[in-house]
């Protein structure tokens, strides 16, 4: 019995080898017959199709300052050249839609020839890497993508859940089905970092589009993802793509990139920052407060155009505060912390601010000390620049408050 089972198992083994042997043998054409095609195109050969990650360098516009993430696809048998890419509807003229939460974005294919031509016009660089994947993923890619791109743009624009880069993730997965990618240790920035904070880092040098940065995205940046969830930086994928493997032990990405555009045109910055241009005002609500001891009518004047000025600013960024959380449907805006200090309240209530401007200064010298110690929260949630304009206005409202005191005090 024992010597039978033995010899079962053997003759077991030994049709499981031939049929893989037969498998390996097996002709192209017979292989393709069995998919139903009539001819000797070899579509499980690694280059019947090819696929890329292509990154593009950042620009100096908002909603391209993280630069972009796309996916190149190649058949060079058919002569299919193509980069598939999660594009919004154009913004440029449709500021209101966006605003309102009511922009859409979906899957685009374009020639890569009239892709790179918009980039080089745009002076931007763009390079590629290659992923890889089997070939029957990849020949699955192509077909959720051409899948996506029939959908059309039917889907909420949504640049913190949609982003490019999470896209490119989102695809990618699909494709494999239930192979896994096996990540790397995650570096500190995934583990102990916000999605805000990773992506402040990443603009450091771009202070304008920071400032709205944190105007448009509220706490939902600040909340905890799992790590993978986070790579929202179209090169953090490269770095965190190259270090992962797939189910062969393979990189998913290859380390050496192949220029496909080189950049033409560097963005060198601007002196006047948002830093900046808060300490200029916050100085002259100091200086504003100051007019009000003096006994020259000229001087006081002086001091109220200050505050003119400054309380419409705020009233313009508390209107869009509360314009955006309110109203609008736009992503990430359901609650922020900016909301307490600018919000349409003090505009509407201005009249009767000598009842309630002492305490909502209070409040907001309060929030300023809380959001600029880190060590509250652990977390960057706002930065300077808004903490200073907030001060600003703090010292406005105390101004009113006691501006009759002190021009009674000043004509003694």
């Amino acid at each position: 019995m024992k010597y039978a089972i033995r010899y079962g198992l053997f003759l077991l083994t030994l049709f499981f080898c031939s049929s893989a042997a037969i498998a390996e043998t097996e002709s192209v054409a017979e292989r393709n017959a069995a998919q139903g095609f009539n001819d000797t195109i070899d579509r499980l050969a690694p280059d019947f199709v090819t696929v890329s990650l292509v990154v593009c360098d950042p620009s100096e516009v908002l909603y391209s300052t993280l630069g972009h993430a796309a996916l190149h696809l190649q058949c060079p048998v058919y002569d299919l050249d193509y980069i598939f890419t999660y594009e919004s509807e154009s913004v440029r003229n449709r500021i209101g839609t966006f605003l309102r939460g009511e922009l859409k974005m979906g899957m685009y294919a374009f020639p890569t020839d009239l892709f790179l031509a918009s980039y080089r016009f745009l002076g931007r660089g763009v390079k590629e890497y290659t992923i890889n994947l089997s070939p029957r993923q990849k020949q699955k890619l192509w077909e959720i993508m051409d899948n996506h791109v029939a959908e059309g743009a039917n889907l909420p624009y949504d640049y913190f859940h949609r982003g490019c880069a999470k896209s490119v993730v989102r695809v990618v997965h699909e494709a494999i089905g239930r192979t896994a990618i096996h990540y790397a240790p995650w570096d500190d920035k995934y583990t102990r970092q916000t999605q805000r904070e990773i992506v402040r880092n990443f603009i450091e040098d771009a202070p304008w589009e920071e400032f709205f940065m944190y105007f448009l995205i509220g706490i939902e940046g600040d909340q905890d993802y799992p790590c993978e969830q986070k790579i929202i930086v179209p090169t953090d994928l490269v770095e965190v793509w190259q270090k992962a493997t797939l189910g062969d032990g393979q990189p998913v990405l290859d380390s050496t990139p192949r220029v496909l555009l080189e950049a033409t045109r560097h963005n060198e910055g601007t002196w006047c920052t948002p830093l900046l241009v808060s300490i200029f005002l916050l100085l002259f609500s100091i200086i504003s407060l100051a007019t009000a001891w003096s006994s020259s009518p000229l001087v006081r004047k002086a001091g109220t155009a200050i505050d003119i000025i400054l309380v419409t600013l705020y009233a313009v960024a508390g209107a869009g505060m509360t314009y955006l959380i309110v109203f609008s449907g736009l992503p990430c805006t359901s609650w922020n912390w900016l909301i307490i200090p600018f919000n349409i309240l003090p505009v509407i209530f201005w009249h009767w601010r000598r009842y309630w401007a002492p305490w909502y200064a209070g409040l907001l010298f309060l929030w300023s000390i809380v959001m600029a110690g880190e060590f509250f929260f652990g977390h960057v949630l706002v930065d300077w620049p808004h903490i200073l304009l907030v001060l600003a206005f703090a010292v406005v409202l105390l101004k009113q408050q006691f501006l009759k005191r002190l021009i009674t005090i000043a004509n003694r």
